[in-house]
């Protein structure tokens, strides 16, 4: 029966990756217009997360390793990418940016953590698994938001972007599994898992994100910028201390 409340759980929070089918009835010049002040808000929610909730949660549990798990995640999507734009020059993704799969990658590892953080919060007990869901709940929405505007402008069609944010979000049901199945080896690992995707998070908003922003230098369209950056870090900001509280 726990099993049962976990994984109806994590279904439910992997289902709020299918958010972003409200923004299919938009145009695709629409998406065009408003994708500058998109990429500003999701960079903001990428600091947030980062700033706010990974790296202090993996630094509570292993200290200053915290740290080498946030530089092996920044190096590896450096790696990453170099590798997407290798083959993109020789003809792949002609079309798609590399940071639509650096995206789907780093959140498919921070969908996986999210799947066993709610296991683990299950096997303590049910009530403390309803909390923990109704806390991923709350970081996710944003979150699950921003991942699906990352995609757009990553170069992916509106449907494909929805698609494969629904695939990335699944991990979470993997992680779930994996939690019941070898639950001590995985309560172990963990931590540094979560240092790992705040490095990827933190080179995506940094390497990727804001210095597309650069290319826009009207001084409006760079206060709204800064302004949906502000917003993106406050949101996380608030919603990590209501769920800390």
């Amino acid at each position: 029966m726990i099993f049962l409340y976990a994984f109806l759980s994590v279904l439910t929070v992997s289902l709020l990756s299918l958010l972003g089918a409200v923004f299919l009835v938009l145009k695709r010049h629409t998406f065009k217009a408003l994708i500058t002040y998109t990429l500003s808000l999701s960079s903001g929610i990428l600091l947030g997360a980062v700033f706010f909730d990974l790296i202090p949660e993996s630094y509570a549990k292993i200290g200053d390793a915290a740290y080498i798990s946030v530089i092996t995640g920044i190096i590896s999507f450096f790696a990453l990418e170099k590798f997407i734009h290798w083959h993109h020059e020789v003809g792949e993704y002609q079309t798609e940016k590399p940071v639509a799969y650096l995206s789907l990658v780093g959140d498919s590892v921070h969908n996986f953590l999210d799947g066993t953080i709610i296991a683990v919060a299950f096997l303590t007990s049910v009530p403390l698994g309803i909390t923990t869901t109704l806390a991923v709940i709350a970081h996710e929405i944003p979150h699950e938001l921003g991942d699906f505007f990352i995609l757009i402008y990553g170069g992916l069609s509106n449907s494909k972007a929805l698609w494969f944010n629904f695939l990335s979000a699944l991990t979470a049901i993997a992680g779930t599994l994996v939690v019941f199945v070898f639950s001590a080896p995985v309560v172990h690992l963990a931590p540094y898992l979560v240092g790992f995707a705040a490095g990827n998070f933190l080179y995506i908003a940094s390497s990727d994100l804001i210095p597309e922003l650069h290319k826009k230098h009207g001084p409006v369209t760079s206060i709204a910028e800064t302004v949906c950056i502000i917003i993106g870090v406050l949101l996380m900001r608030i919603l990590t201390m209501l769920v800390v509280g």
